[in-house]
């Protein structure tokens, strides 16, 4: 019996893969939770970026209309831009399978950014890459987002049926909060201000669902759940947050290969607001 057990387990190692957006087929797919109408994602605006041969994380550049675009398969960071998706500039990437990407804004200014084949946190500066620590969330980490005020690096994390977004500083030190509303592997991250804290918003590479936090400093609140309501859907990848707009960014595939990215606005229902708490205590 013990060795059955052991072919078992090789087995279902085998069969397991992860795939160049970093989606690890090893991880389930559970039901939406409650409340998955609980907020109202509005498209505003789609658009595509034809220099990038990929689309994975995303960030925003404040006081300019420059997006953000990680372009794993070119090792590229590449800046575009809002609404056109046309190329602005381009920073290399330290190596390949480059997920997340985040800057720390004002001075230093530099990029952070993680990888899903190895357990390094990059950060580039000044023309030149170095590993700034050794990533809390491992290889398992892909969404990313740069809190300016307190410095923080905000990371998904999923492991198995384990979700966790980590808050890190810039020495590596770290704390983690348990996301298990989420129904999947967690792809994109931002986090913007909201009720006076910090909102998160998290995406799941296999559902369309954006996922709502509220982080109070010291616990994550679940908020709820809503749709951006495409007709046709494959993945979901990075995400954003942009002050200077007040929407978000957003890139998903469609027919399983075209990529493109949405500008959401973001509002709440009235039911959210007053009455989810106690409804989600009642399940």
């Amino acid at each position: 019996m013990k060795y059955l057990i052991i072919l078992l387990v090789l087995a279902t190692t085998i069969l397991a893969w992860v795939d160049d957006d970093g989606r690890d087929s090893s991880i389930p797919v559970g039901p939406l939770p409650p409340g998955s109408d609980a907020i109202m994602l509005n498209i505003i605006d789609t658009f595509q970026v034809t220099s990038a041969g990929q689309m994975l994380g995303l960030d925003t550049q404040d006081g300019s209309s420059q997006l953000v675009v990680m372009d794993s398969n070119a090792e590229l960071i590449r800046g575009v831009s809002m609404g056109t998706g046309n190329p602005l500039w381009t920073y290399p990437t330290p190596r390949t399978f480059t997920f997340g990407c985040c800057h720390n804004w004002p001075v230093p200014y530099g990029w952070y950014v993680n990888c899903f084949v190895d357990s390094e946190m990059y950060y580039y500066s000044s023309g030149t890459w170095n590993v700034a620590f050794t990533n809390p969330a491992g290889n398992h980490g892909r969404g990313m987002d740069f809190q300016n005020d307190g410095n923080y690096i905000w990371e998904t994390y999923s492991s198995g049926t384990t979700y966790r977004i980590y808050r890190i500083d810039e020495t590596g030190a770290y704390s983690y909060y348990s996301v298990p509303e989420v129904p999947g592997q967690m792809s994109g991250l931002t986090t913007f201000p909201y009720n006076s804290n910090l909102g998160v918003f998290v995406t799941c590479y296999n559902v369309q669902e954006w996922f709502l936090y509220e982080f109070d400093g010291s616990s994550m609140i679940y908020k709820g759940s809503g749709s951006p309501g495409l007709s046709n859907f494959s993945k979901s990848l990075g995400l954003a947050y942009h002050p200077d707009t007040d929407t978000f960014f957003w890139n998903y595939k469609v027919y399983d290969t075209i990529r493109w990215i949405a500008e959401v606005q973001f509002a709440e229902t009235a039911l959210e607001q007053s009455t989810w708490g106690s409804i989600k205590a009642n399940f």
